[in-house]
């Protein structure tokens, strides 16, 4: 804990500094001062624990230097005041700065003892409270950006979210992540240094890099992107960082999508070998997807999930070949790309059904290698089909456990039947469930309570039919499993902020 010590007599500082063992309860002498400006700059700088501070000095008193500090500082350190004068008044106004104690000199050393032993303790117990305030905040944030990136959609995670960037109506959104062997304290200790206002939490995503989100909001998004760059020229000759940066425009899917592009250009990064920073809109594409076949990879997806093995080579020659000619690509980065999407499909299907997607990889590499080292087709050829074997086999494995949990079963039923009539009651009597228990576990399972779940499906699919269909809003709502067509408005601008009329124009 730093101790800084002011007092406009240089043998009042002496004798602070030689009469007590500081390192005894904990202190350490940080800095002196003779003057309130002075101590004031050492504040600001050093951000010292505590100070002992005289009343009276020239230019700036103690008294103001304690006001200053409360109203100008986000964290002020605990004050003791020392004063040659037994006045009330003083007293009085030192009690109304909340200072944590008040010595007359000259200084007693018992009494700067017991005041040191008591601050000591103070302050210790501050920091562990914070320390654990921190911690619980850092897991509050990662799963808050674990259910966002994943897809989750809810008027209560968009809340949630708005509230913490202070983001709410904000089109632009941008995301940075940062991939390193430094110690991520150290990393997010610099980007705490920035200090964006309007940047969420650090946060730890699903493969190890550290993420931050920014809206675009008193150029907060170019301060990212500058400390984004900032740091990736102080570590290029340390380390082989890469800080990538997505960026989105449109309220959407804003965050989840800034995330992917920024995890796809730090991906494409890698592959280049070394380090640095990399923005998405540098990348060949300015949409780093556009160049995935996604017709012959939704069709692969389609062979693996299917578990249908004897189909996996046609489809696979038909992802890593030009889409055009049918032919194998002569750009490697094409067909990096390609099986770089292809494990990203793959990865997503393996964590919804709650798979160690981590322990995969690491299974399909020691069998395949590193797809960074890989230079030629026929690697590029033999190393998707590890992927997909052993794919294939992992969905089927995670399904088959998955599928062993009645919860499970429910949940897919409601996917398939949502449009029927459903009822927590009449599930229960099908599936042989108490009533009660299956909505407990069916919230624990989704995270979201059986109506929640069942209405999110419901406007989900009313969306997609207003997109792509031009009935009418009352048909789209039986369509979608709301016989009355004034509830389902209701609920519709209840989930999205707007009318079914509406999103449809702005689509």
């Amino acid at each position: 804990m730093n101790v800084l010590l002011v007092d406009d007599e240089p043998w009042v500082l002496e004798g602070l500094r030689t009469m007590v063992n500081w390192d005894k309860y904990g202190f350490r002498i940080c800095g002196e001062a003779e003057n309130g400006n002075a101590a004031w700059s050492m504040i600001k700088s050093l951000q010292p624990d505590l100070v002992f501070t005289d009343i009276h000095m020239p230019s700036v008193s103690g008294l103001e230097l304690i006001d200053r500090s409360k109203h100008e500082l986000i964290k002020a350190p605990r004050f003791v005041i020392l004063s040659g004068y037994d006045s009330f008044e003083y007293v009085k106004t030192a009690l109304e700065q909340r200072v944590e104690d008040y010595l007359l000199k000259p200084i007693d050393e018992l009494e700067i003892e017991n005041v040191l032993e008591q601050m000591g303790r103070k302050i210790q117990e501050e920091q562990i409270s914070a320390e654990i305030h921190q911690r619980d905040r850092a897991l509050y944030v990662n799963c808050l950006f674990d259910r966002l990136i994943q897809g989750e959609v809810s008027m209560e995670l968009q809340d949630e979210v708005n509230t913490m960037l202070q983001m709410e109506g904000q089109e632009n959104m941008a995301c940075l992540l940062i991939a390193t062997d430094i110690s991520k304290d150290d990393v997010k200790g610099r980007i705490h240094a920035f200090g964006g206002v309007h940047w969420s939490e650090p946060f730890v995503d699903a493969e190890g890099n550290l993420g931050v989100f920014a809206a675009d909001i008193d150029n907060s998004l170019k301060l990212l992107e500058s400390m984004g760059r900032n740091m990736a020229e102080t570590y290029a000759g340390h380390s082989s960082m890469i800080v990538a940066v997505g960026h989105h425009s449109g309220t959407e899917f804003g965050m989840r999508s800034a995330y992917e592009k920024a995890l796809f250009a730090l991906r494409w990064k890698r592959y280049q070998g070394g380090g640095g920073f990399v923005h998405h809109q540098d990348m060949p594409q300015s949409d780093p997807l556009a160049s995935v076949n996604q017709k012959a990879l939704a069709s692969l997806m389609e062979v693996i999930l299917s578990g249908e093995q004897d189909r996996l080579e046609g489809k696979i020659q038909a992802l890593l070949a030009d889409s055009d000619l049918g032919l194998p690509f002569s750009n490697m980065e094409y067909v990096r790309v390609q099986l770089l999407a292809l494990e990203m499909s793959i990865l997503k299907e393996l964590k919804e059904l709650d798979g160690d997607m981590g322990s995969f990889m690491l299974h399909v590499q020691n069998k395949a290698g590193g797809i960074t080292k890989i230079d030629s087709y026929p690697a590029f050829r033999d190393y998707a089909r590890v992927l997909c074997l052993n794919a294939l086999e992992a969905l089927q494995q995670q399904r088959k456990e998955k599928e062993c949990s009645t919860i499970f079963r429910v949940v897919q039923y409601v996917n398939q039947e949502f449009r029927k009539k459903l009822q927590l009651q009449e599930l229960a009597h099908q599936f042989h469930m108490n009533a009660n228990y299956l909505g407990q576990a069916f919230k624990q399972q989704t995270g979201k309570t059986f109506r929640e779940y069942l209405n999110d499906k419901r406007i989900e699919e009313a969306k997609r039919l207003l997109r792509q269909s031009c009935a009418c809003v009352a048909d789209i709502a039986v369509q979608s499993g709301y016989p009355n067509a004034d509830y389902f408005v209701s609920q519709f601008k209840r989930m999205t902020g707007m009318a079914p009329s509406a999103y449809r124009k702005q689509q």
